[in-house]
């Protein structure tokens, strides 16, 4: 820790003015229910506000932690997880107590992000309430009464036990904090997790958990989720045809499942970033949520299940349907691209693989961004 001291050129008031504006706002957001932080970008930012490069905070690890049983931990071997331990040192250093309580508030509250993030990848927000209001008295979510506040006394714990071990830059305490840290909000969140895994089981992407469909709350829920809806779809549709965006990875996954040529896979994705296509996507994309039923259904092993019963309707009563879009927006893409007669002479199964993987590449980039 010492010998990395020297190599900086801490900007005392601006690092901490940084920490303590990102730390508040964070733990401000969390008291909403549903709310990601998004933190990743903050550690280039706090290597320039140290001095540092990316290069001396990967030395430093290898160095710290030789000679202990942490030397071989991936968890241990995260270069901006021991980024911002160095700035508690550092705090702790120049007697800094503020400095060093905004630093491991952002240390807990990054763990979280991490873990959540693995947990609960899609997240309802009535689902999220529902199940921190229903969780044990004795869950630490429960009994501190928000994420935010579990998250700020857990912060205060850690510091209890560690704040000697972090002073003394003592890597056989700071590896066992590390670890205790992640296995307590990881212990947190998967109880969590199974609460509000049950509470997603019945509609709750389209239905209010605490109301009858009859009631007038459950109406405004209704227009809420819907709401929620068209902002993605607005962003996905215009991310697609205006921001011409290729999804390689959707691509090579479509391509994987249907068995059609890359060059044609390619041809099909390329075509579609085109702003023509705009609400044909809007309304595709639309009728594929207005199905949903369940959050495994887009980010679970579940979504090809669902996606190819949706593609093998064979008669419905809607006016509109997802199947019958997908249909019409291939047919409007074979024509410009003047592949109608090869198209038309292709077996009926080989149509229908087209069809799908247009299915799955457009479907994929909502489950790419979102999941």
């Amino acid at each position: 820790m010492e010998t990395l001291l020297q190599n900086t050129k801490i900007n005392h008031n601006s690092l901490k003015k940084f920490l303590m504006k990102v730390t508040a706002h964070e733990l401000t957001e969390l008291s909403n229910p549903c709310y990601y932080p998004k933190l990743k970008k903050n550690y280039f930012e706090l290597l320039h506000l140290t001095g540092l490069k990316e290069q001396d905070a990967k030395t430093f690890v290898k160095r710290f932690y030789k000679g202990t049983k942490y030397s071989e931990f991936l968890l241990q071997k995260d270069p901006i997880a021991n980024l911002i331990i160095f700035i508690m040192f550092y705090f702790l250093k120049v007697n800094d107590v503020a400095g060093y309580t905004t630093t491991m508030a952002y240390f807990i509250i990054r763990n979280y992000a991490n873990l959540i993030h693995k947990q609960i990848s899609f997240c309802n927000e009535y689902a999220f309430k529902y199940a921190l209001e229903h969780l044990a008295k004795t869950h630490l979510f429960s009994r501190e009464k928000t994420v935010s506040n579990s998250l700020y006394f857990m912060s205060k714990e850690i510091m209890r036990r560690y704040t000697k071990g972090i002073k003394e830059g003592n890597p056989e305490e700071i590896g066992k904090m590390i670890t205790e840290t992640r296995t307590r909000i990881s212990q947190s969140i998967k109880s969590f997790a199974e609460a509000y895994y049950k509470a997603t089981k019945s509609n709750t992407i389209i239905r209010n958990p605490y109301e009858s469909e009859n009631d007038t709350d459950s109406k405004k829920y209704q227009e809420l989720v819907q709401d929620k809806h068209q902002r993605i779809i607005e962003t996905i549709a215009k991310k697609i045809c205006v921001y011409k965006y290729i999804d390689k990875k959707a691509i090579m996954d479509a391509k994987s499942i249907t068995k059609i040529n890359m060059s044609l896979a390619t041809l099909l994705s390329s075509s579609l970033t085109d702003v023509k296509y705009l609400d044909d996507i809007k309304n595709i994309l639309k009728l594929y949520l207005k199905n949903l039923t369940d959050v495994k259904m887009l980010c679970k092993k579940e979504y090809f299940t669902f996606l190819r019963n949706l593609m093998s309707i064979k008669r419905t009563t809607s006016t509109l349907y997802f199947k019958q879009q997908i249909q019409l927006i291939v047919g409007k893409i074979i024509d410009d691209i003047n592949h109608k007669d090869r198209y038309e002479r292709l077996s009926s199964q080989s149509r229908f693989m087209i069809n799908l993987y247009v299915a799955f590449y457009i479907t994929m980039i909502l489950r790419n961004t979102i999941c």
